[in-house]
């Protein structure tokens, strides 16, 4: 089978959004499916040098470039750019090799559905995210950004009044949702049938052999805090609640975005500088996975998020989450596997944060070992190898069905 794979962000040994469009193609290729991965060019020299020294003749790569330096590589408006423009190199590919089905994986976003439907193939749509919005009671919370979140909130609400987007809907084969918020919009514009599929998972060799096992007695609650430094991940609100906790603790923080000041700042201006841990610097995949092995739970405060790739990675290591029951976090963590906060207003949001740190550290050593295993038991049915499965009998159907008609 071959299969165009439409992923705008794609790079090898990385996380998030470009984690998500190298495990696509790897996972389906280990299947015996021929793959062309459809990505921006910026990405191709590190594609073709990793590719150099790993190669693999069941992943084939296209590259589309937008012709303008007016928008950076990675916001909205170079990714709609590069949605138009990867229909002309698709159309170009498929003349040379003839593609059974297309499949769009990144970006999951519901504002920019993929114009690849176009190729008159069977297309699969996500899973896709963007239908959450940020609580309103919470916009406080993203300071000089606020504004923008209002506009996308917005817009968001607008799309099933958009006759493009809900044609575009229309044409694809399969649309498959990330998240509950996501899968009410999706209907609302018009698609009745949808999927509920999480948008991404674990290689079965970033899973622990096994759940944590908790000691009593262990000294401070280690937290850790991961993803960039962005006004909707709220790492304010998840220092402002840390200075209610009781019980001893530590944070560790991993990711970057912030000028380094200005994150020093927020943390001392907290009086928390003693406490709470930080690079100033991106981690690598490895030095990621690393720092989460060394702590105790996962503090998850994002106030929008399509799924958060961050909450699959520390479960398949074991670490129970604490996180607001919202978007993403609530459909993804289960409810043994962690303590979710209700969001209500920013100062029960904060104090109910720092509860749930204070009964996490109270728990016995055997309720600690529970949370660990329901998480890496989700986590162990989540990963790469069973998406790609899945995907692959998906494809099947529909190409079955596009020829028997």
């Amino acid at each position: 089978m071959n299969v165009l794979l439409s992923a705008y962000a794609c790079m090898p040994n990385s996380g998030s959004e470009p984690g998500n469009g190298w495990n696509w193609a790897k996972h389906l290729a280990e299947r015996g499916i021929n793959v062309t991965v459809l990505t921006r060019g910026e990405g191709r020299e590190e594609i073709e040098a990793y590719r150099r020294d790993h190669p693999n003749a069941n992943v084939a790569f296209g590259y589309v470039t937008v012709p303008t330096k007016l928008f950076k590589p990675g916001t909205g408006m170079h990714y709609a750019l590069w949605q138009m423009f990867a229909v002309g190199v698709a159309r170009s590919l498929n003349r040379q090799r003839r593609f059974d089905l297309v499949h769009h994986v990144t970006y999951t976003s519901i504002h920019v559905p993929t114009q690849l439907w176009r190729l008159g193939i069977p297309t699969v749509f996500g899973p896709v995210g963007g239908g959450q919005t940020a609580p309103a009671n919470m916009l406080g919370y993203f300071g000089s950004s606020r504004r923008a979140e209002e506009s996308r909130t917005l817009l968001t609400k607008a799309l099933p009044y958009s006759p493009l987007h809900r044609r575009w809907l229309g044409k694809m084969s399969t649309v498959l949702a990330a998240n509950e918020d996501t899968l009410r919009l999706i209907k609302k514009m018009g698609r009745s049938e949808v999927g509920l599929q999480f948008d991404n998972g674990v290689g079965t060799d970033y899973l622990a052999k096994g759940p944590r096992s908790f000691k009593p007695d262990a000294g401070p609650v280690r937290l850790i805090w991961v993803g960039r430094i962005l006004p909707r991940k709220a790492l304010p609100m998840a220092l402002d609640a840390l200075a209610k906790v009781q019980h001893d603790w530590t944070l560790t923080i991993v990711g970057n975005g912030l000028a380094e000041a200005t994150v020093r700042q927020m943390i001392a201006e907290r009086g928390l500088s003693d406490r709470v841990h930080w690079a100033g610097r991106r981690l690598t995949w490895e030095e990621v996975r690393a720092a989460y092995l060394e702590h105790d739970v996962l503090l998850f405060t994002s106030l929008r998020e399509t799924s958060g790739v961050q909450l699959l990675e520390a479960m398949a290591l074991g670490l129970p989450v604490i996180t607001l029951d919202l978007h993403g976090a609530r459909d993804v963590v289960p409810e043994e596997a962690g303590i979710k906060v209700p969001v209500t207003t920013p100062a029960e949001v904060v104090c109910g944060l720092a509860a749930a740190i204070d009964r996490f550290a109270s728990l016995s050593v055997e309720e600690k070992n529970a949370m660990s295993r329901a998480s890496w038991e989700f986590a162990r049915t989540n990963t790469w190898t069973s998406r790609a499965a899945a995907a692959e009998q998906l494809y099947t159907e529909l190409v079955g069905r596009q020829r028997e008609g």
